[in-house]
């Protein structure tokens, strides 16, 4: 497979937006693509999941946010640019992408951090283009940029993929966010992979409360399908696995990647209504 990358330096309309493109040919979908706190998009672990996620047809468009140069010389949480500004820039970013290759299906897709700035940015604004959002390790219980990290994830109105490691206490109680993804029904439990990984994968349906159209009439229903968990045993933030486990830090990097393919081409073939895919 050949991929290609193109780097895309700052811009007078996007001063503070240096990118990364990663293409495979013929991709399925493009990700906008935010980084965590952390780990700037050149990052050695946004890389790998780059390419995973190439080699599954999907294309990445990474992007940094005005702080992240800062990065190089150590990370503290008092670097973090205002949640405005996160937000003006992956607002950036998605329209860039959009300029970009506007003929692909487009998911956005956040890490850690980014997952909790791109989810905050779809449920304040309409963003009819957005197919979906992957959150990759949400931190409901990092309250650097919200004091309530999980009230806005009814009011998204797109399908959302999260991806979790159980072994991650420190950023996501994992109880708490099925609880919120799972107001409705309880979910199923779905059946180990093929490739022999037991899983705790659930999906679930949750439709998001709404407020009221005019003269208090109901807003149409949104589709079933909108939020699905899939659960990595023993992984970490990281996706990094204990030194005695019989897989690899790639391997539960495949998974996510694997993982998130399956999910676009659900969403991207899904009627409306549809019953959640099992990850």
């Amino acid at each position: 497979m050949n991929l290609h990358q193109s780097t895309f330096p700052s811009t007078p309309s996007s001063p503070h937006l240096p990118a990364l493109l990663l293409q495979p040919q013929n991709p399925i979908a493009l990700l906008v693509f935010g980084h965590g706190a952390g780990t700037p998009m050149r990052a050695p672990l946004m890389h790998h999941m780059a390419e995973a996620l190439a080699h599954q047809g999907i294309a990445t468009f990474r992007y940094d946010y005005p702080y992240s140069h800062r990065l190089q010389d150590g990370y503290t949480e008092d670097l973090i640019d205002p949640l405005e500004v996160l937000l003006a820039t992956t607002r950036a970013a998605i329209q860039h992408a959009r300029q970009i290759a506007p003929y692909l299906p487009l998911f956005l897709a956040g890490r850690s951090m980014s997952a909790q700035v791109m989810s905050l940015l779809l449920a304040r604004e309409p963003l009819p283009h957005v197919r979906g959002l992957i959150c990759y390790v949400y931190p409901n219980r990092w309250r650097v940029l919200l004091p309530d990290t999980v009230a806005h994830l009814p009011n998204v109105p797109v399908p959302m993929l999260f991806i979790q490691g159980t072994r991650d206490p420190e950023y996501c109680d994992l109880n708490k966010l099925q609880t919120v993804l799972d107001q409705r029904r309880p979910p199923p439990v779905i059946p180990a992979s093929s490739a022999g990984t037991q899983h705790h994968a659930r999906s679930q349906r949750t439709p998001p409360s709404r407020s009221p159209g005019p003269a208090g009439a109901p807003t149409p229903p949104l589709p079933a399908h909108l939020h699905t968990l899939h659960v990595i045993p023993d992984a970490d933030h990281a996706f990094q696995l204990p030194p005695d486990s019989s897989r690899t830090h790639h391997d539960a990097i495949r998974e996510s990647a694997t993982t998130t393919a399956t999910w676009i081409h659900h969403q991207l073939k899904a009627p409306e209504n549809a019953p959640p895919h099992p990850s």
